[in-house]
């Protein structure tokens, strides 16, 4: 008995031993203070955005990080697109439970659109991840394909909608896809002014 509590106790000083040298942070974890913008910073990020409202909006949302640099830039405009391609694919997944959950027959071609975004969601979720990997440990030309890829998934969505009925739950996921899209974009344009400057 006084062997195997002493064994368990070692485990627990090297379980505790390896959080502290290795602790787990989530890529998209907010800051426990206010995060210090440089106005400059922002605005040299934002250029050649389509929307600099929504850039500077994201930058200057002190979420995720500070953002002294055109790098810290990137990683925050990543964050954003990927905080609301989660909640996407979370609401898409949410809505086509309660549909199946429903007693009336289920509308095929909405199911259909449905799961055409679902999936296109599950990529775009890894590929922003994917991108915050590349720019944080590289190689960071990765950054580029990565955000393509993900605009791209998205559009593919866009197009299943469009080919699909309107329904209420549809045009819901059509709002929240095109601000995905607009976040994506924005991410992309941000990254390619720290790259040129890089």
């Amino acid at each position: 008995m006084i062997s195997l509590r002493c064994c368990f106790l070692l485990l627990s000083l090297c379980v505790t031993t390896y959080a502290k040298v290795h602790p787990v942070i989530h890529p998209a974890q907010t800051l426990s203070r206010p995060a210090d913008v440089k106005p400059d910073v922002v605005s040299k990020a934002c250029e050649p955005s389509v929307d600099k409202a929504l850039c500077v909006s994201v930058l200057k949302s002190q979420k995720f990080s500070d953002v002294n640099d055109l790098k810290q830039a990137t990683y925050v405009a990543i964050q954003a697109a990927s905080q609301d391609a989660v909640a996407t694919s979370e609401m898409i997944k949410a809505t086509r439970l309660k549909e199946e959950n429903k007693e009336m027959e289920e509308d095929a071609i909405e199911e259909e659109t449905l799961a055409d975004c679902a999936t296109s969601y599950l990529g775009i979720v890894e590929m922003l991840a994917n991108a915050t990997s590349a720019l944080m440990t590289g190689p960071q030309t990765d950054v580029t394909v990565d955000l393509k890829a993900a605009l791209t998934t998205s559009e593919a969505c866009e197009l299943s909608i469009a080919g699909g009925r309107k329904s209420r739950q549809v045009e819901e996921v059509a709002k929240k896809n095109e601000n995905v899209k607009k976040f994506c974009s924005n991410a992309l344009a941000v990254y390619d002014v720290f790259a040129k400057g890089h």
